[in-house]
């Protein structure tokens, strides 16, 4: 009986030898196999919600009002472009404010099929917008919707007669449009409609990087 005690009692600290020993060498193994293992991907660096961009303003100017003081009228529709810088700050994925400036672009001429030809320009593009933005899911596509306000000068000009007063577009700006987003880049479509002394549509096209 004594010696099954005594062997009991071997076997009992062998065991509890084993425990312990099992017990301090699995921080090491763990601290071991976290040195060999391949390092995880750093999480990507957080953006800090400016971005900036160029596009293009086309400029739909009412016919009625592009025709103002001239001794013309339209049938169709004049339609300048701008180039035009923009920057913006995204408070979430929601909520953004935006700004933006540009130059005249591309001219649209005119003719009475005849010896009476013109262009109708535009100069000193202005804006400033609140924006919403609707993402559907995780495709990168989203749609939006600004309001704020824009401005820009209409330069008008026919041969033979010289130029005539620019017409001044200006006041509230309200539109709407969609987009996609990959990785950091964002490239926009979207229209939004000027109404103040004279009137226009602005179809604006746009590539974005957020930073």
């Amino acid at each position: 009986m004594l010696l099954w005690g005594k062997i009991m009692m071997k076997r009992s600290a062998l065991a509890a030898i084993s425990m312990l020993g099992g017990l301090i060498g699995a921080p090491a193994i763990a601290h071991a196999q976290d040195a060999v293992a391949p390092d995880q991907p750093k999480e990507a660096a957080k953006e800090s919600g400016f971005y900036a961009g160029v596009g293009i303003n086309l400029y739909f100017i009412d016919k009625d009002d592009a025709a103002s003081g001239m001794p013309i009228y339209f049938e169709d529709q004049p339609s300048p472009g701008a180039f035009m810088g923009r920057v913006g700050y995204s408070f979430n994925r929601y909520f953004a404010v935006e700004a933006e400036a540009g130059v005249g672009g591309a001219d649209s001429d005119f003719s009475d099929n005849g010896s009476l030809n013109g262009d109708i320009g535009v100069s000193g593009p202005l804006g400033a917008h609140a924006v919403v933005t609707i993402p559907f899911g995780a495709s990168g596509a989203y749609v939006l919707g600004k309001a704020g306000y824009a401005s820009v000068q209409v330069e008008r000009e026919i041969e033979g007669y010289g130029s005539f007063d620019d017409v001044e577009v200006s006041g509230a700006s309200f539109g709407a449009g969609g987009g996609f987003r990959s990785e950091s880049w964002d490239f926009r479509l979207e229209y939004s409609f000027v109404s103040g002394d004279a009137t226009t549509g602005v179809l604006g096209m746009f590539a974005l990087r957020r930073f």
